[in-house]
């Protein structure tokens, strides 16, 4: 399974102004994906904060790395400018990328939703992307998305707002993704333990992934106290759908049964 990280760019997450749905988001649909998500990461609007994010990624050894925000006409807009420095590709206006801009101003004027459809220096900045990207097409936004090739595997900048960004990732990045991670098939499954003490399920957890392999359980946390039962998730990834059930179904299978067969306390 290929490593990917997520790089979610923006000081406003930083602060608490904005909570990063991105990350998640991403997370689920690249681990539907059988990609295997390493690290997840939130840098400042700094380029030297946001090269240096990548570079780290890039030494992980990921293969994919997916940014998402900073790609918009402010000033703080620095996330191509950090991924430039990184690669060592500067920026440059790049002609489909200024077309994609230019049209979606002008689409948007014609809508009545901004005032001029004229590309200004601020406008024309979101046209300028590393040395050898592509620009990718924004169905919702004006700002293009970007996918550049590097030796070891491939950038992907994606806006910040979250319905841009699902919508490149859905129409453009997704069906790449599935040919790169080899389109496999995802499973999941919740089970609720009746459990209420965390480190009890731990010691089951750990005897389940170990007789069946390829399965990944987590307890979902909540708090302690009388009435509460804690989830377990159960996922699998893999090539074939048949394959993927039966693990994910053996593992619930097992895991019911050490529940069932714990000892109960009685009073006394």
């Amino acid at each position: 399974m290929k490593r990917v990280e997520i790089i979610a760019v923006g000081r406003e997450i930083l602060k608490g102004q904005t909570l990063d749905t991105n990350s998640s988001w991403l997370a689920k649909r690249i681990t539907a994906l059988g990609g295997v998500i390493k690290r997840l990461v939130i840098p400042d609007d700094d380029v030297a904060a946001i090269a240096q994010e990548i570079e780290t990624a890039l030494q992980n050894n990921a293969q994919i790395v997916i940014t998402t925000g900073g790609l918009g006409p402010t000033f703080d807009d620095k996330t191509l400018a950090g991924i430039a420095e990184a690669t060592g590709r500067p920026l440059s206006l790049h002609p489909a990328a200024l077309e994609i801009v230019t049209r979606r101003y002008k689409e948007f004027w014609e809508q009545g939703f901004v005032e001029s459809p004229e590309i200004t220096p601020v406008r024309e900045k979101m046209a300028y992307l590393p040395k050898g990207a592509e620009a990718l097409d924004n169905p919702v936004g004006t700002a293009p998305a970007v996918s550049l090739t590097i030796p070891q595997g491939v950038i992907f900048a994606l806006p910040g707002v979250p319905k841009e960004m699902q919508a490149i990732f859905e129409l453009v990045v997704f069906p790449r993704l599935k040919k790169m991670l080899g389109a496999e098939f995802y499973r999941e499954e919740t089970v609720n333990t009746g459990m209420g003490d965390e480190s009890v399920i731990a010691g089951m957890i750990d005897q389940v992934m170990k007789q069946v392999p390829g399965t990944y359980l987590k307890s979902k946390a909540t708090s302690f106290g009388k009435g509460v039962e804690l989830e377990v998730v159960i996922t699998a990834a893999g090539a074939g759908k048949e394959g993927i059930e039966k693990k994910v179904q053996e593992a619930k299978r097992l895991l019911l049964a050490l529940i069932k067969s714990r000892p109960t306390r009685t009073a006394g």
